[in-house]
């Protein structure tokens, strides 16, 4: 017989948690679906291990870390973030935690090894999956990505990266400051595309200082491992290399007997949904990074949260439209908030910005960081900020009040005549403001 529950959630990232546990908490019947280990991509593959690398590859360049002390000292801070119950606490809310490989068998019935589990909703938060470009030779030279990389046996004296968007330029530069000679191809003319042009240039030029060798617009022809050796070829010569790290893209991880049962994908193969996270199968949801929106944990979270009040409520009204910054963890950070100048240029008549270098703050010079700048964007009639951009030290954290500013429509003036503690990062952004109030 066919168990019943009033919501089932196959995947444990952000998205699936969220949702799980706001039913979980008011008393409904809850399975949770997870095929190998609870916390998600972030968790397990993504920006916890990411992070702790970063962290340890600056400590190492002191304290001389051998690879597999690194990669302990990961998984010790994997074991930390996630805690010590094994369940992940659902039992606490009432969820019923189901391991294996769901299939569909019908939009509300879900098969699971011996069982047959139906659902009044289900939701889809399965995530994504590295992919792999194209390549003649890429997929038989046994690349590394974000899933295998944190946990090889040894450090490659040189690396090949393929990619230059932010798991890319976080990872080559961790890998440069062990030791590694990193090159990193980007196919396009830019590393950090979706970042404003004056921020990727700044990058650019921070990481080739600190040793990590870029290679744009690279049409990279095939890639071949010979033996212990990976050989790349471009239309500008050859390149050997120990290992290669693929960066470039994810692809959907969609459960298997949505296909055929019609699910609806969007042009790049996500789970097309509504605007409430309706897909087009009866009862089915979709959430997180599956959908193709905004693949961050933060964004993941929050679109979470509203799907999961639709369910419980029984409506279906659009998630709110938000602002959401991102940060690259690289040294230095940049932070992202808003639009960059050349999309504010295309949308509004009049627009003014204004840079601000970190050399001329006090706190960067008193704390020798003073490398980087903040640019902020304003409407140009209104005065009212519309975006900013950070590559500097603590830019992750800086942006944060740039988006509380941009979102709630402040002006640059606003910011400009509200008073930051001194000396602070936080100044960066108050007097590169001051310079279009």
């Amino acid at each position: 017989m066919s168990e019943q529950f009033d919501l089932i959630v196959i995947g444990n990232g952000s998205a699936g948690d969220a949702i799980a546990r706001t039913l979980g908490r008011q008393g409904k019947r809850v399975a949770v679906i997870e095929r190998s280990h609870l916390g998600g991509e972030c968790l397990n593959d993504g920006c916890v291990p990411s992070k702790a690398l970063i962290h340890l590859s600056k400590r190492a360049e002191c304290e001389g870390l051998p690879w597999d002390e690194i990669v302990a000292r990961i998984q010790a801070v994997q074991l930390d973030v996630r805690g010590t119950d094994p369940g992940g606490g659902m039992a606490t809310d009432g969820i019923e935690l189901v391991w294996g490989d769901p299939e569909f068998v019908a939009p509300a019935v879900i098969r699971i090894g011996d069982r047959e589990l139906t659902g009044h909703d289900i939701v889809v938060a399965t995530g994504t999956e590295p992919g792999i470009p194209p390549i003649p030779g890429l997929a038989d030279a046994a690349p590394l990505t974000n899933r295998t990389v944190f946990t090889m046996p040894e450090r490659p004296d040189r690396l090949a990266v393929i990619g230059g968007g932010p798991i890319g330029l976080e990872l080559g530069q961790a890998f440069r400051r062990l030791g590694s000679e990193v090159t990193i191809f980007e196919a396009l003319e830019r590393v950090a595309l979706m970042e404003d042009a004056e921020v990727s240039l700044e990058l650019t030029k921070a990481l080739e200082r600190r040793g990590v060798r870029i290679e744009t617009r690279a049409a990279i022809e095939c890639v071949t491992r010979d033996g212990g050796h990976v050989i790349i070829s471009t239309e500008r010569g050859t390149y050997v290399f120990d290992e290669v790290l693929v960066a470039a893209g994810r692809r959907p991880q969609i459960p298997r007997g949505l296909d055929e049962l019609g699910l609806k994908l969007e042009r790049r193969g996500f789970i097309d949904i509504s605007g409430c996270g309706r897909t087009n199968l009866a009862g089915v949801w979709a959430a997180g990074d599956v959908t193709g929106k905004l693949q961050f944990t933060h964004y993941a979270s929050y679109q979470a949260h509203h799907i999961g009040e639709h369910i419980m409520r029984g409506t279906c009204k659009p998630v709110p439209e938000t602002l959401v910054p991102w940060a690259i963890f690289t040294d230095p950070e940049v932070g992202h908030a808003g639009l960059t100048e050349e999309q504010a240029r295309a949308s509004f008549c009049a627009v003014r910005s204004a840079v601000l270098r970190t050399e001329e703050l006090d706190w960067f010079r008193t704390t020798e960081q003073t490398e980087g700048f903040v640019k902020v964007i304003t409407e140009g009639d209104t005065g009212r900020l519309v975006g900013a951009h950070f590559v500097c030290a603590q830019a992750s954290t800086l942006v944060g009040e740039a988006c509380l500013a941009i979102q709630h429509r402040l002006t640059a003036a606003d910011v400009a005549s509200t008073v930051h503690a001194y000396p602070t990062a936080s100044e960066l952004f108050r007097w590169a403001c001051a310079r279009l109030a």
